[in-house]
């Protein structure tokens, strides 16, 4: 009897034990998720702060790293930009080995990340350099062992993926990956948010009809770009360009010819001054061109290239071809002005006077 009381006690002991422990373990389970969801709270408060991708991407990355054991993070989005071909582009890379997250075509090359935009599911990998066999994109040789991509989803459209990756395999658990489909949720409301912001500043900078800055942030840029010249001792070259007989264009043809040859002059314009130079509309058929660092010299053989491309192009207007020229007025900081308004001025002056002396040419100040 005493025998088989002792045998009871040790297996309410045993019981008990087991009961203490598993409670133990029960609370500390909770109190994971409770903090990998806090987490995802924050990350979800600092994505929200975000206005631009650069500052998302960033973002992005930390929060990733604050709730998961990764390697390598990457963002994949599509460039909505491109009619011609589907693209994703790497946006968001954070990884020792970051030259292995490239731009790439889904529809040509198979990968997991094109396939989990297009079927708008998450994929998970033990181990991806012995399951992912089809893989063309990321190389299967670079330790990328556990892997999770989610897609970023904006009212039920997948606007890319999030990449990340771990140096072991069979490390990310079902409710990590629960949790990481969380953050992705809120990282795709954060990307369209500044893709959105991006794009109103954009409209608000950027000439309709031409694609051009605005006149607006023509004055912004150029008083600005003065500044900064005259504390670095450089020169700011400003050049006004204005196509000749451009009513005679509107009378014969129609307005909407004539703005389909402006937007085609803006193009000819591109064409010839450098990445580094700033072109807008300045208002009806007038064009300017902001050089940094540029004397007037210089400006006056790029603003005659200008005039010479103009010249030789053909340009379209429905079924017709036509020849046109424009005049143009050249001035520079610090050679002809002291201030925006006298270099303005300086070089409109320029272009009125180009026009005086019969047009189809460049003038400077004096």
């Amino acid at each position: 009897m005493t025998s088989a009381l002792g045998v009871a006690l040790g297996v309410a002991i045993v019981i008990i034990i087991f009961l203490a422990i598993s409670k133990a373990k029960s609370n500390k389970a909770h109190e994971t998720r409770h903090s990998a969801l806090v987490k995802v709270i924050e990350a979800s408060q600092q994505l929200g702060t975000s206005t631009s991708l650069e500052a998302v991407m960033s973002v992005v990355s930390e929060c990733v790293k604050t709730l998961l054991p990764v390697d390598s993070v990457a963002v994949y989005l599509l460039d909505e930009s491109s009619v011609e071909e589907t693209k994703l582009e790497a946006k968001g890379v954070s990884s020792a080995v970051g030259e292995c997250f490239r731009n790439f075509d889904p529809d040509t090359e198979i990968s997991c990340i094109g396939k989990v935009i297009s079927e708008r599911r998450a994929l998970s990998y033990k181990d991806f350099n012995a399951e992912a066999t089809d893989e063309a994109v990321l190389p299967r040789d670079k330790d990328f062992r556990s892997v999770m991509v989610a897609p970023l989803l904006v009212e039920g459209r997948a606007i890319g993926a999030v990449f990340v990756s771990y140096h072991q395999a069979d490390k990310y658990s079902s409710e990590e990956q629960h949790f990481f489909g969380l953050l992705s949720n809120q990282v795709a409301l954060a990307v369209r948010n500044a893709q959105l912001q991006e794009g109103l500043t954009q409209m608000a900078t950027r000439d309709t009809m031409t694609g051009l800055f605005t006149h607006a942030y023509f004055q912004e840029h150029l008083g600005k770009s003065i500044v900064k010249a005259k504390y670095n001792n450089q020169a700011v070259a400003l050049m006004i360009l204005d196509m000749d007989f451009f009513k005679k264009v509107n009378d014969n043809y129609g307005h909407p010819q004539g703005d389909a040859l402006l937007k085609q002059l803006g193009g000819v314009i591109r064409s010839v001054v450098t990445s580094k130079d700033t072109i807008a509309r300045y208002g009806g058929d007038e064009f300017t061109v902001t050089m940094l660092d540029t004397n007037r010299t210089k400006a006056v053989v790029v603003a005659e290239k200008i005039r010479l491309a103009v010249e030789e192009f053909e340009f379209v207007l429905g079924a017709n071809i036509v020849h046109i020229t424009i005049s143009g007025g050249v001035a520079a900081y610090p050679e002809d002005c002291t201030t925006k308004k006298e270099l303005i001025a300086k070089a409109d002056a320029a272009m009125y006077e180009a026009k005086k002396q019969g047009r189809n040419r460049i003038c400077f100040s004096a």
